[in-house]
């Protein structure tokens, strides 16, 4: 195929000299050759579909010389790199990069990326380019070879923003600084003005999940370590995978708008798998309509009084192996558990078998949500998902905020004052409802939106909806009428069933739960000799820092120390326990400015929250040794 079919009539001016075409074909090999699934999804894993695809390139992309010999590019007319030297432009901006790796938005000509891997090596280069005849233009541009094959390059293109987001998530590369051109992005400034705000969202989420792990870190090992047993015995989420793909699942958050919907239940009952977030659950059985789910997942004590004397026989309760430890005396029908989001519990999970793992938004209603979807349910109807406060109400009636505040309410300080601070205390704002109005809310609830949206894009096939419409309007939500959902055909005994099959498959013979129990101890003791390993480990390196920073310390010796603890922080980068401790890491704050202070330091409490994980084990161990023993059939 040649370059003449190109579009417009100056197209085969423009690429079809066999010069260029010659550098585009060997750059899009080489590009194959690194990211062949990328180059696949392109149309790029062939030279015939390499040149298709030069072939579209519109009229108004422009290749151009420059005096420098280093070509140039426009886009609808306007120049995006420099029409002078842009390989010099390109080499001072590199040089100003910190070496610690960036991600670069928007591939232009690759020209600063290109050299900004030249210059670091083993930095991670991470770009991300929306265009894709943008970057089959970048190919026409000079070799490319070196560019491809840095170590630590990795190429976004031709994706949406979120998908971008999310990859630079799951990869742990979101922390990375963005460089951005303003040219460059200007080429196409809605997809950037996306991925920035996405990356500001998820800055801000990690932001909270970081302090909420500094705030409660503490407690979660101090629950998970009370619950071993449970999380060895408990059967797993997993056992419901894809149990109801046909029937309708309703998902009941706790929202203001509850109000609306408790009436409705026993007829959303008849027809629909009920799943309530921990909030709601008093109010469905005051109600009289035990849900077929009940979902907890958060630690604190607070968490746990929304199921304190609530008597729910019928119910499954799912929750997290670091929940509050009475939860795990709820009167309900059985207890199941989500994959643990802790790395002790992980740790164990990953070596006995997980249980099943579930989104975590911040909110319950976001693993309500992920656990509806893992039933296989086709259609999630959301209510009470508010997400701020229609009609200026914090919460439904009867919950345990409002009994809380009318308990504690004085005459100096009356409940209402209590409601008041709970609505404007957060800074509320105005956006959107479903109805074409606007609802207030606050920074907080809003993450909880941004985690819907983004679920909801990444799984398309399920469909989600609203029943109730006052609260904030969630892009990907539709809104369906309770009435009509009370129309659809009733379910109740094919559901009840299915629920009693699986929950009969989850009981173990003596001989199985013998062999559970040996596996998660063997895990156990593993772990505990990790963290023991690790903890000397982390020991040495504090008495070597503190060597190292005395004042009689010879030049020669102190080079050999630090050397030596060097070699210490790859083995605990490298150490199979550095996940679980870091959980338990209390952040004091180095004990000074010099280096090997704050070295000291960080050994310090490595060491300490390595024996604080070790204590939980330990007792476990001793705990249940003569029990495993009993189990014993070999």
């Amino acid at each position: 195929m040649s370059l003449g079919s190109s579009s417009g009539p100056d197209a085969a001016d423009r690429w079809a000299t066999p010069e260029n075409e010659r550098t585009f074909l060997g750059n899009r090999r080489a590009f194959a050759a690194r990211f062949p699934e990328l180059a696949r999804l392109l149309k790029l894993d062939t030279d015939e579909g390499a040149l298709a695809l030069a072939a579209m390139i519109p009229r108004d992309y422009r290749l151009e010389p420059t005096r420098s010999g280093i070509p140039t590019v426009s886009v609808r007319g306007t120049y995006i790199q420099s029409r002078y030297d842009p390989a010099k432009d390109a080499e001072r901006a590199a040089a100003t990069l910190a070496a610690g790796g960036f991600i670069f938005a928007g591939i232009g000509l690759a020209l600063v990326p290109e050299r900004y891997a030249a210059r670091n090596p083993e930095a991670n280069v991470v770009v991300v380019e929306p265009d894709v005849f943008l970057f089959a233009l970048c190919l026409f541009s000079r070799p490319l070879d070196a560019f491809f094959s840095h170590p630590a390059l990795a190429l976004l293109v031709g994706v949406p923003a979120g998908e971008a987001s999310a990859f630079l998530e799951k990869a742990d590369l979101a922390d990375l600084p963005a460089y951005e051109n303003p040219a460059i992005v200007a080429a196409n400034a809605p997809w950037y003005g996306e991925f920035s705000l996405l990356r500001k969202r998820n800055r801000q989420k990690r932001e909270i999940n970081a302090n909420t792990l500094r705030r409660f870190g503490g407690l979660w090992l101090s629950n998970i370590g009370r619950n071993l047993r449970e999380l060895r015995d408990r059967p797993g989420i997993a056992a419901f995978d894809c149990a109801f793909p046909d029937v309708p699942v309703v998902v009941l958050a706790a929202g203001p708008s509850l109000d609306r919907v408790l009436p409705h239940l026993p007829e959303l009952k008849k027809r629909c798998v009920i799943i309530a977030v921990d909030t709601a659950v008093r109010a469905c059985v005051r109600w009289g309509v035990e849900p077929d789910f009940a979902v907890l997942v958060d630690p604190q004590y607070w968490n746990w009084r929304h199921l304190d004397n609530v008597d729910a026989p019928s119910s499954v309760l799912v929750t997290e192996s670091a929940a509050w430890p009475p939860v795990f005396r709820f009167r309900c029908r059985e207890i199941f558990l989500c994959s643990s989001l802790f790395p002790l519990g992980k740790f164990l999970e990953e070596r006995t078998g997980k249980k099943g793992e579930l989104g975590a938004g911040g909110s319950v209603a976001t693993t309500a949500w992920d656990f509806a979807r893992r039933l296989g349910a086709s259609e999630i109807f959301m209510a009470a998902l508010d997400l701020g406060f229609p009609g200026l109400k914090t919460h439904f009636t009867g919950s345990i905020f409002e009994d809380r505040t009318h308990a504690a309410a004085t005459r100096l300080s009356p409940a209402e004052t209590a409601g008041y601070l709970a609505l404007y205390g957060a800074g509320p704002y105005p956006v959107p409802d479903y109805r074409g109005g606007n609802v207030l809310t606050d920074k907080r609830l809003v993450l909880y939106a941004w985690w819907f949206e983004s679920k909801v894009a990444a799984h398309p096939t399920v469909k989600t909806s609203t029943i109730t419409d006052e609260g904030v309007k969630i892009p990907g939500f539709s809104v369906t009428e309770i009435e009509e959902l009370e129309r659809r055909p009733i379910r109740r005994s094919e559901i009840n069933e299915k629920i009693a099959a699986i929950l009969r498959s989850t009981i173990l013979a003596p001989e199985e739960k013998s062999a559970r129990n040996r596996r998660f101890g063997d895990a156990a003791k593993t772990l505990a000799r990790e963290l023991e390993n690790l903890s000397s480990i982390a020991g040495k390196g504090k008495t070597l820092a503190r060597a190292a920073k005395a004042e009689t310390a010879s030049a020669t010796r102190r080079n050999r120390l630090v050397a030596d603890l060097s070699e210490i922080d790859k083995k605990i980068i490298a150490h199979p326990a550095k996940d679980v401790v870091a959980m338990a890491l209390r952040d004091d704050g180095p004990s000074g400015t010099n280096p090997l202070d704050a070295s000291e330091a960080l050994y310090g409490r490595i060491e300490r929250a390595a024996e604080e994980n070790l204590v939980v084990l330990q007792h476990f161990i001793k705990e249940t040794a003569n029990e495993t023993d009993t189990y014993n059939v070999d």
